[in-house]
């Protein structure tokens, strides 16, 4: 730090910024931070009375820091082409229909075996209503589970693209008219998609913070949440049946979601470190 001098040290929230961004307020460094989460991450709990500003990622972030920080609602950066493909496109590169609906559902890069489990029991109940021909599915299983949930869906109706990892999340969420996923900060790249979602935070995240953000989407319109002690296959056919196939409310969490949504995050978190910089 001393050798190189910057102008500015951005903190992102894992608790291996500590040190650099302590270093940076001992030699009068200007610090700025990210808070990807409702909840902020310790570290950023912990260095928040150091720092210029604080981009947060959720609106009520600031209420868990000290209050004498100077938080901005910036939303979180996500990749430029995320909502910039046509869903025709989507539809084409997962070769599905335009014409029925799409729900992509995923658990991480890992897949998520508690999502998979009821996801399958969900599909069971739903063959038996008559709604899987208007439905289709996107289903990012991980690999430990892909094998037997791509021949458990074989007796289904729904149309059905079981991946292990999906490389191209930019289509795949283009393709989408409906969410099912874990709640980590991976959530803003749904809301810039202007997309109703299912989420089921993961339980064993640090501080528990996947579930401030299902909470304050839920509380804003955008999502519905299940805890994953909750989850079961009629809870998340019940949601399915719910969202998808009730306009008005669908119409509802896709308004709500796009006014969460700061598809410029990332330009003006960038800009804000340039000014910080100048100065």
């Amino acid at each position: 730090m001393i050798r190189e001098r910057p102008d500015v040290v951005l903190g992102t929230g894992g608790y291996v910024s500590v040190p650099p961004v302590m270093a940076a307020w001992i030699l009068r460094i200007p610090i700025v931070l990210l808070a990807l989460d409702v909840l902020p991450s310790k570290a950023v709990r912990f260095l928040a009375r150091f720092a210029e500003e604080i981009y947060g990622g959720f609106p009520e972030c600031s209420s868990y820091l000290d209050k004498s920080s100077r938080v901005i609602f910036t939303g979180n950066p996500i990749r430029p082409e995320i909502g910039n493909i046509p869903r025709e496109k989507g539809i084409e590169r997962f070769d599905l229909d335009g014409n029925k609906k799409t729900i992509l559902i995923f658990g991480g890069s890992q897949g998520a075996h508690s999502i998979n489990v009821s996801m399958l029991e969900a599909l069971k109940m739903l063959d038996q209503t008559g709604k899987p021909k208007d439905i289709q599915v996107i289903f990012q299983t991980g690999k430990k589970d892909q094998e037997q949930i791509s021949e458990t869906v074989k007796q289904f109706s729904a149309k059905m693209k079981v991946l292990a990892y999906i490389d191209e999340m930019p289509y795949a969420l283009a393709a989408a008219d409906l969410v099912i996923s874990r709640s980590g900060a991976g959530v803003s790249e749904t809301l810039a998609c202007g997309l109703p979602s299912i989420l089921i935070p993961y339980p064993y995240a640090a501080s528990n913070h996947q579930e401030y953000n299902a909470r304050s989407l839920e509380r804003a319109g955008a999502a519905v949440m299940v805890l994953d002690k909750d989850l079961t296959g009629k809870i998340l056919a019940d949601c399915i049946t719910g969202i998808l196939f009730s306009r008005e409310r669908y119409d509802k969490m896709t308004i709500a979601s796009r006014s969460l949504a700061r598809r410029d995050a990332a330009g003006t978190i960038a800009e804000n470190i340039i000014k910080m910089a100048g100065k």
